[in-house]
């Protein structure tokens, strides 16, 4: 199994894209889904689709009705009752949307992760999108939770993010939060010192095939066949570091 994930392959899989790969196509597939054919006429008394004229910028799928509370509205649950056509209409795909894009991304992340591991390099990429994962259940997860349901949180669509952004500032005054200030300062700061640092590291990296094929052949590989990864002269280090 382990031979069969990690395989060198055109898209790379590991153990990371069973979680990755089936929530980011449950997630994006809801939100196409959504956007395409489902109204929140019942839940916000919107037009919130394609099918119903709108455009990119004001389709979404929309949040539950108030009504609904923190239900994890589930297909199969009391509210739908196995109906595919009442659990649209109640906010279900909103739910289904965020839960499996909040998996999504942390299989992202593990798949980082993963990588960095498989190159022996240090997980500084990784530890930089956990910053958009924490800000996406912040916003998304923890806030609604606190409100009386999910109907307070974000939807999923353009227009819907920027009109959550005015309700949050007319309710909470978050813009002039010294908490916030600190809390997008530290968490987008570090993320982006941890991108800058994992990226460049990565960039520096190249297939040093020409000194392989010169040393004579070492026990268990062919030197014709087998590339390895180095550090070049322009890394940090200033030497010839081998990482494989």
């Amino acid at each position: 199994m382990d031979d069969w994930l990690r395989r060198d392959r055109f898209v790379f899989v590991g153990w990371s894209g069973l979680l990755l790969f089936p929530c980011a196509y449950f997630a994006l597939g809801g939100w196409f889904t959504g956007t395409t054919f489902v109204t929140s006429w019942y839940t916000h008394g919107l037009a919130s689709s394609y099918l119903e004229g709108c455009n990119f910028l004001t389709a979404a799928v929309s949040t539950p009705a108030n009504s609904l509370a923190h239900s994890l509205l589930l297909l199969w649950g009391p509210e739908a009752q196995g109906d595919f056509t009442r659990w649209c209409q109640l906010g279900g795909l909103w739910t289904f949307v965020a839960l499996h894009g909040a998996f999504g991304l942390i299989g992202f992340m593990l798949r980082q992760f993963e990588l960095a591991r498989s190159v022996q390099l240090r997980p500084y990429n990784a530890i930089a999108f956990s910053g958009p994962i924490a800000v996406f259940v912040s916003v998304f997860l923890i806030y609604p939770l606190g409100q009386s349901g999910w109907f307070f949180a974000p939807s999923f669509g353009v227009a819907a993010i920027f009109r959550f952004i005015l309700f949050f500032q007319g309710f909470h005054n978050w813009t002039l939060n010294p908490f916030h200030m600190m809390g997008v300062a530290g968490v987008l700061g570090a993320a982006l010192l941890c991108a800058i640092h994992g990226a460049t590291v990565e960039n520096t990296l190249f297939e040093d095939e020409h000194l392989q094929r010169a040393r004579p052949a070492r026990a268990g590989g062919d030197p014709r066949t087998r590339i390895q990864l180095r550090r070049s002269k322009s890394s940090p280090d200033r030497g010839w570091v081998p990482l494989a």
